[in-house]
């Protein structure tokens, strides 16, 4: 598409010229100087043939050229219509602070121009040179050796009288000595195809190719956590432009092609993904219950009941004025006092009770460093917050609903882990338990809360209990006659025991390696002033 803009822009070339014409065309003016010139027919040649990967080169390995000739010539491929060509980075202003917003705009032209690729499809191997000559026929000479096309800037002035020995290279350590000794610096062009130009400041600001990335924001990192790294990025490499846009979670580089690569390698770096953790949760309950009934079973009440008078309501009051349950009594006395003393039967006890139950309530969480899970184990109870009534009922009045909160009954933890290696890590704990208590105020129950902070240190597959909760009871009962249960077997004695023991435990697993176990990369990028081109 931008190829096409630029043969639209250049009406003076005849219309009726093949590709293969204007391509020697350009040939021609490239020798006489014309660099403009030259670009614009490479860049025709390739717009009426995009087939042909030779055309798109040689018009890509003059732009940069073209570009400090003529800066309007930048704007040809892809300018946004309508929109003033802005300053480069070059000569932009940095950025006040680091959070900003990023435009669509931005986003777009990341995405259009993506990096050229870190590493030119040269012939593998590593070769041995011995050569003599000026710089030029050098740099041809290695470039051959390796498969690469070699282009020249137009201002190219060779050094003369270079002699170039060294064993055992690849493409990329043989160019970079090469620019040493010649003080000139290489610009990839193509994938096969290299720009030599005199290594000044000038040059490396006409011909180094700017760039722009758009890198998105994980989701486990915070925003502070991106604005520390983005910022010590930005000071460590002294990139023109970056920004942090804090609602896109986006971070943007824009700067030197080096300098874009080398942040997003470092930023990458910083950003791996945290150590992951599973923390095994085991909650063990042991309740018991042991009751024992020993001894007789005595009668404690006798009535004492008038029979003289019974008799002689005979037969109509007698059996409804006798006790229920009682048909044998014990008589004294005569006449009108003859009266009857109840008797029952006694029973002899010997009972025995013990049950034994055990609860275990197994979970796993899974979470990364630093960053806090939560568990809950039991129900939600409604508590009543605020109610409504009237003093006087109406027909027709309506009484708004009561408001309420769910409070979180049973057992809550939460739970930081923090790796240290890939052998420990520590966990921050905190464990409640809630309960309804017993008293009320308002009709509203009191929740009866036991709280429990603590920190450990644990091994990778270790456990540890963090909590205990340990309640028992004791009941033992007398029934017998008032001043005869001291005589043994004459009363009867029940004995009961509960007890209940809770223990919560913990086992954290390492899933994966911490970022500070895992390899970061090793990136040349030269000096301040001659970063890496290659």
């Amino acid at each position: 598409m931008a190829a096409v803009c630029l043969a639209l822009a250049c009406p003076c070339f005849a219309a009726e010229e093949t590709a293969a014409q204007l391509f020697a065309d350009a040939q021609k003016a490239e020798k006489a100087g014309e660099t403009v010139r030259a670009y614009l027919l490479y860049a025709q040649a390739a717009a009426k043939d995009p087939t042909n990967v030779t055309y798109w080169t040689h018009a890509e390995a003059l732009r940069p050229a073209a570009t400090m000739a003529k800066p309007e010539i930048g704007n040809v491929f892809g300018s946004k219509p309508g929109v003033a060509p802005s300053k480069t980075p070059a000569t932009s202003d940095i950025d006040p602070s680091i959070v900003g917003k990023i435009s669509d705009w931005d986003i777009v032209e990341a995405k259009r121009k993506p990096l050229p690729p870190p590493e030119l499809k040269a012939t593998p191997g590593l070769k041995n040179f011995d050569l003599k000559g000026d710089s030029k026929a050098l740099f041809e000479q290695v470039g051959k050796a390796y498969g690469l096309l070699v282009v020249f800037d137009a201002d190219y002035h060779p050094v003369n009288s270079v002699h170039f020995d060294i064993t055992g290279v690849d493409y990329s350590d043989a160019l970079r000595a090469l620019e040493v000794a010649t003080d000139s610096f290489v610009v990839p062009a193509g994938d096969r195809l290299i720009l030599i130009a005199n290594d000044t400041v000038q040059k490396r600001q006409a011909l180094e190719s700017t760039a722009a990335v758009v890198i998105p924001v994980p989701e486990p990192f915070t925003i502070q956590e991106v604005q520390e790294i983005a910022t010590g990025v930005r000071g460590a490499l002294e990139i023109q432009r970056l920004m942090v846009d804090t609602q896109r979670r986006m971070i943007l580089i824009r700067d030197r092609v080096w300098k874009v690569r080398a942040a997003q390698i470092l930023i990458h770096d910083m950003m791996q993904a945290r150590a992951q953790v599973s923390i095994e949760i085991q909650v063990i309950t042991l309740d018991a219950t042991k009751s024992k009934t020993l001894g007789l079973d005595l009668p404690t009440q006798f009535p004492v009941v008038a029979l003289g008078n019974l008799f002689n309501a005979w037969p109509t009051n007698l059996m409804s004025s006798i006790p229920s349950g009682f048909t044998t009594f014990l008589t004294f006395g005569g006449g009108a006092t003859f009266m009857g003393l109840g008797l029952t039967n006694a029973t002899l006890y010997a009972t025995a009770t013990k049950s034994l139950a055990t609860t275990l309530l197994d979970a796993q969480l899974v979470t990364s460093d630093g960053a806090a899970v939560s568990f809950h184990s039991g129900q939600k109870y409604p508590i009543v917050t605020a109610s409504y009534a009237y003093s006087t009922s109406t027909a027709g009045n309506t009484v708004p609903a009561p408001q309420f909160n769910f409070e979180d009954l049973g057992l809550l933890l939460k739970i930081t882990p923090h790796v240290h290696g890939t052998d420990e890590m520590s966990l921050e704990v905190s464990a409640e338990f809630k309960l309804l208590g017993a008293n009320a105020v308002d009709n509203i129950p009191i929740i009866a809360d036991r709280k429990l902070e603590s920190k450990i240190r644990l091994r990778d597959g270790e456990w540890a209990v963090i909590a205990g909760l340990a309640s028992s009871s004791e009941m033992k009962s007398i029934t017998g006659i008032p001043g005869l249960t001291f005589i043994p077997f004459l009363h009867k004695t029940t004995t009961s025991e509960d007890r209940s023991d809770t223990l919560i435990l913990l086992k954290p697993h390492l899933l994966n390696l911490p970022p500070t176990e895992a390899l970061t990369h090793v990136d040349w990028v030269g000096t301040e002033t001659r970063g890496r081109t290659l």
